[in-house]
């Protein structure tokens, strides 16, 4: 693993498939590097050879072009700059999918996200941050991705070379940060994948609109969509794959928090990740408390807590564990924190006890 001081930044501007080709051909030894790391972690986890992952990404090809169309030609772009066949790229679009389809294998530990609204940050506007935990490769393969467009909000987003998205923000206020959830109903359904999800929050014109579109989707996956934007609006989404299978939670003191367990536990029969990772409590536990020491939260005050230890070595900034089998050994690969009316995003690659922060920001729209 290499902590490289700061994350690559890939800048494209055009229609989808301009914008896609562009993508892959800056990105293209990024892209190889990914494709390369999650053949192995498919194996591992799911004990998949590449060809099964590439036809089982080839069946999620027409509910994401049913979707969002632009995401799929942008896809078809991404691949053709890259040098690779489209289901290559559905294949790393779809990873979350493949690798939590795999049964008891012991999931990798995963993400700590929170947002304040404008009465409890010192900056007077909302502020939406989390730490990305994930596998030790994604150091090598983890870019930041601008995007310059006229068919939606320009956006920023801090993605595995090769995804649509991930955290990020764009110019129209809005502001994602994302957890990992894992229910009784993850059983391998083709749906709408998580990550296309993730870029379809980017693309809305407000929370509330991202909301809806999260909220009305065929999901293919569990997961966890901290949304906010400049207007004041925060909510965290909580989504199964079920009919029904959405709860949203609203701020409390002014604050949402999130860990990778249900907080709402009538939408899965077990918690499939808080059985096998109960640290997730400690964490929310850990930041919740954090949060409440101050009435009103700074920047730097949010880099302090995205660096807590309390409880390592399973904490909000995580350290790798020698003691876990290196396939499934994670760390904090970057520290996120988004001031949405501001369109500022502060980045720390690597873990934020040790990493130094950039500052990048977004002409409003």
């Amino acid at each position: 693993m290499h902590f490289p001081g700061e994350f690559p930044v890939v800048r494209v501007a055009g229609p989808p498939a301009e914008r896609g080709r562009r993508y892959g051909a800056l990105a293209r030894t990024r892209i190889h590097r990914s494709i390369s790391a999650y053949q192995r972690v498919f194996e591992h986890y799911a004990g998949w050879d590449w060809a099964t992952v590439r036809a089982h990404a080839a069946q999620y090809r027409d509910v994401i072009g049913d979707f969002a169309p632009a995401s799929l030609t942008e896809m078809r772009g991404i691949a053709e700059g890259a040098g690779l066949d489209v289901e290559e790229i559905l294949a790393l679009n779809t990873r979350s999918e493949i690798m939590f389809h795999a049964g008891n294998r012991e999931m990798p530990h995963e993400c700590t996200s929170l947002t304040l609204l404008p009465d409890r940050s010192a900056t007077g506007t909302t502020l939406i941050a989390q730490n990305w935990d994930w596998l030790l490769h994604s150091m090598d393969t983890a870019m930041l991705l601008e995007v310059t467009r006229d068919d939606g909000p320009s956006f920023v987003t801090l993605v595995e070379a090769g995804l649509l998205a991930k955290v990020g923000m764009n110019d129209a206020g809005v502001g994602l940060c994302t957890n990992t959830l894992i229910s009784d109903g993850d059983e391998g359904r083709i749906g709408v994948p998580y990550h296309v999800l993730l870029r379809a929050a980017l693309d809305s014109g407000s929370g509330e609109e991202a909301v809806r579109t999260i909220a009305g989707a065929e999901r293919a996956l569990s997961a966890n969509y901290l949304l906010a934007d400049d207007t004041g609006f925060a909510a965290d989404l909580e989504t199964t794959p079920r009919s029904g299978g959405v709860r949203i939670l609203t701020p409390e003191d002014g604050q949402i928090t999130h860990a990778n367990h249900f907080r709402s536990p009538d939408l899965t029969g077990e918690d499939l990740y808080a059985r096998r990772k109960p640290h997730t409590y400690m964490r929310l536990r850990n930041v919740t408390e954090s949060l409440g020491e101050r009435p009103s939260l700074s920047v730097d005050d949010l880099k302090k807590v995205l660096a807590d230890h309390h409880d390592s070595p399973s904490s909000v900034c995580q350290h790798p564990n020698e003691n876990v089998h290196e396939r499934e050994r994670t760390a904090t690969i970057a520290g996120v924190i988004m001031d949405v009316s501001g369109r500022t995003m502060h980045l720390a690659a690597g873990r934020p006890c040790v990493a130094r922060w950039e500052t990048r920001t977004l002409a409003p729209r």
